[in-house]
């Protein structure tokens, strides 16, 4: 029986047409349509069961899925132990993110063969680059200040599922099939032009991270003879779009927006402040936090400013003449967010995840020993999908909601591609 569930758990599974479908689906749908997003998330978890029992085999094991499943767990003991119980609900909460975590979970048990790998990378980028213009296109007439996606509902999130189209579209362009390559450059373009009237100066930082690093990769796989020259054409085209594009009319409220930024005494928008909020608080749930979407109850000014009372501190206290709390129902940071939401065993699992993201697919974006190109373009892919959870993850909250669930996603699918094709070894990673 024990070589059997052995068996059952660790045998390669290449996934079924079906699954390839419903994943496809997803990932077209996540930015905008949010009840079929759903629906056909719960359909891949459903079949991937059925079709696990149909070939007895669950699929091969990732070091991802022992911090993955912690986060999910977490979700489900948090509100148990947490003093919010009137404001974090466990059926409201952990549900949403146990549903992502179950469907990249199994995402990542699957083998993929290139040509599947190729149509759903195309999938997410066709249903990103369609998010920013129907974005625009409402922008223009329903009077907000920002545009953003309809599935997303929120300028911030939806600037944050462009860096995974963006990622994914650089990665796309390794491809040697020049329509993959036109669809990878069409990401970029597009999640460029959602840039300027985000006004998302996190956005745009981190895009320039993950162009900086993309051009690096470029660099460093390429013999020495071509290294320079393909460095500087390459910064040359980056710099010239860029440069177009703040010229535009388009970008005008953006530098508006960053000249006020870096011109007053808010530099960090306040994000300074909630980290010092959640730090004077953190210690009431420490190990597992006060559970998910609880920040904002579990940082309010006045909790805050009664923990802080009974430690003898004031929440009306200044560093040179600056104010150290802040209340904002948002973390606005990946790890601040987690550290109330989901405590340090959250924290720790979450970096632990990170890391592991980058040590497996890493030295695989640099081989030169005549690895094939599309491998070399998921590898990049997914690693710069991780740097953008880790650097846009410092001014907002990543890895959640509906970028969450498109990188993670991802990532999934380019490890069990990567490992179908022998580029990985599920042993060693």
């Amino acid at each position: 029986m024990h070589a059997l569930n052995q068996r059952c758990f660790s045998a390669e599974r290449v996934a079924s047409n079906g699954e390839v479908l419903l994943l496809a689906l997803t990932l077209l749908c996540l930015p905008t349509l949010e009840a079929p997003k759903n629906i056909f998330s719960v359909l891949f978890c459903f079949l991937f069961l059925i079709n696990s029992f149909r070939f007895q085999s669950f699929g091969q094991n990732s070091l991802y899925d022992v911090p993955i499943f912690g986060l999910a767990v977490i979700l489900w003991l948090s509100p148990l132990f947490s003093d919010l119980g009137d404001a974090v609900s466990l059926f409201g909460s952990a549900p949403r993110w146990t549903l992502l975590a179950f469907f990249v979970l199994a995402a990542i048990r699957l083998n993929y063969s290139k040509q599947q790998f190729l149509l759903l990378s195309a999938f997410l980028v066709c249903g990103g680059v369609y998010a920013v213009w129907e974005s625009m296109y409402a922008w223009s007439f329903n009077d907000k200040l920002y545009p953003e996606f309809r599935s997303v509902g929120h300028v911030n999130h939806s600037s944050m599922y462009t860096l995974v189209t963006v990622s994914v579209g650089l990665g796309l362009t390794f491809v040697r099939y020049k329509f993959f390559k036109l669809l990878g450059l069409s990401g970029v373009v597009s999640t460029l032009i959602f840039l300027p009237p985000s006004r998302s100066i996190v956005g745009g930082l981190t895009i320039s991270f993950i162009i900086a690093a993309f051009i690096a990769l470029v660099v460093m796989q390429k013999p020495n003879s071509v290294k320079l020259k393909t460095g500087i054409c390459a910064v040359l085209a980056v710099m010239t779009v860029l440069v177009g594009l703040f010229l535009t009319p388009l970008s005008e409220d953006f530098i508006l927006e960053v000249i006020m930024r870096f011109g007053s005494d808010e530099i960090f928008s306040g994000r300074d402040k909630m980290l010092f909020s959640a730090l004077a608080v953190w210690d009431q749930h420490p190990l597992i936090g006060s559970g998910w979407f609880s920040f904002g109850p579990a940082t309010s000014e006045e909790r805050v400013r009664e923990v802080l009372q009974a430690k003898g501190l004031s929440y009306d206290s200044e560093f040179y003449g600056h104010a150290l709390y802040h209340y904002y129902p948002h973390g606005h940071n990946l790890w601040t967010t987690l550290l109330v939401e989901r405590g340090l065993v959250g924290v720790i699992l979450v970096t632990t995840l990170l890391f592991l993201y980058f040590r497996t697919f890493f030295p695989v974006a640099v081989r030169r020993d005549g690895i094939d190109q599309t491998d070399r373009g998921a590898a990049v892919g997914a690693l710069l999908v991780a740097l953008g959870f880790l650097v846009a993850g410092i001014g907002n909250t990543t890895m959640m909601n509906e970028h969450g669930h498109a990188g993670m996603a991802f990532i999934s699918i380019v490890y069990g591609y990567l490992r179908g094709r022998a580029i990985l070894s599920s042993k060693k990673h």
